[in-house]
């Protein structure tokens, strides 16, 4: 598949290198999440991206005063942009931006034949064209918390939890599909029994033997002879969690047997369990145990040598 808007071909249309960008992988290509940011004013035009048939979602981190849009080399009227607030670019239609003011967005990149792929999983027809008017900037509280969860995970100290990444972005096509895409919700989550006993030992196990690295979703569904959203349903029904939360338990767990070595630190041992970073590890930490990993070793027994 030739590469689409997004990472540093995108990065390139706003004059920006090797822009942050996350990636969860379909049967039918890749959904991505790229952040662009410009803190200098006079930025001008985008340059313009090859005609693809995709979808560019935005979400404006930072309101904007004046802007400008052109699709197929007609001007659109906007108004001044919200921070927090959504707009839909269609690739089909050649989409150029003039601003002179400094931005903060995350892109979702969003092919059409993805979009078909919850048609299948419900024997419904695919939708591949989203409802969306021109110009238009909405306030879509579902994009908008899908995309702040996103943003620790874009600034990683080290390589993200990719369950958590390909769950968001499903999640993120789920919604939009339902939302604008006419596509009812009952058909895009179609009532579905748990795992069966041989799924649910080979998805766990795929998950506890990469532990710090994670399991891409579309793997651990392709185990089971299962589609993601399908996969991530049934799990969910079996375990009453979702696979991203079932994996961060297994890392605290881990995390409780390393912390009996005082010689390493909290923070060696969080990014050997597969966090973010320390503070990620803290929160979780916290929300399983009650108290933070700090408290919980002081209270640990010492070994006697």
């Amino acid at each position: 598949m030739a590469r689409g808007a997004y990472g540093e071909q995108l990065g390139r249309s706003f004059n920006l290198e090797t822009p942050p960008t996350l990636s969860s992988p379909t049967r039918f290509g890749p959904l991505v999440v790229t952040e662009l940011r410009s803190d200098e004013p006079g930025f001008g035009f985008t340059a313009p991206m090859a005609t693809e048939s995709a979808y560019l979602l935005g979400l404006q981190l930072r309101g904007i005063a004046h802007h400008e849009l052109w699709v197929d080399g007609r001007s659109v009227p906007v108004k001044p942009i919200s921070p927090g607030t959504t707009h839909l670019y269609d690739l089909e239609c050649n989409p150029i931006c003039f601003t002179d003011q400094p931005f903060h967005d995350l892109f979702f990149y969003l092919p059409r034949e993805a979009l078909t792929e919850l048609g299948e999983d419900s024997g419904t027809p695919g939708v591949r064209d989203l409802r969306w008017e021109k110009g238009a900037f909405l306030d879509d509280t579902v994009v908008r918390h899908i995309g702040y969860a996103l943003l620790p995970a874009l600034h990683a100290q080290q390589h993200t939890n990719q369950i958590f990444v390909d769950h968001m972005l499903v999640a993120l096509r789920t919604h939009l599909v339902a939302t604008y895409g006419g596509l009812r919700a009952a058909r895009v989550a179609p009532a579905c029994g748990g795992l069966a006993p041989w799924q649910e030992r080979r998805a766990k196990e795929l998950m506890r033997t990469r532990l710090a690295d994670g399991v891409p979703l579309i793997e651990l569904a392709r185990e089971c002879d299962l589609s993601p959203s399908t996969f991530v349903r049934a799990f969910k029904r079996s375990t009453g969690m979702s696979p991203h939360q079932w994996l961060l338990m297994r890392r605290v767990d881990r995390a409780i047997e390393l912390m009996s070595d005082r010689s390493r630190s909290l923070a060696d041992i969080a990014l050997s369990c597969g966090f973010a970073d320390q503070s990620h590890f803290t929160r979780v930490f916290t929300a399983r145990t009650g108290v933070g990993p700090g408290v919980y070793r002081n209270a640990m027994p010492r070994s006697r040598d």
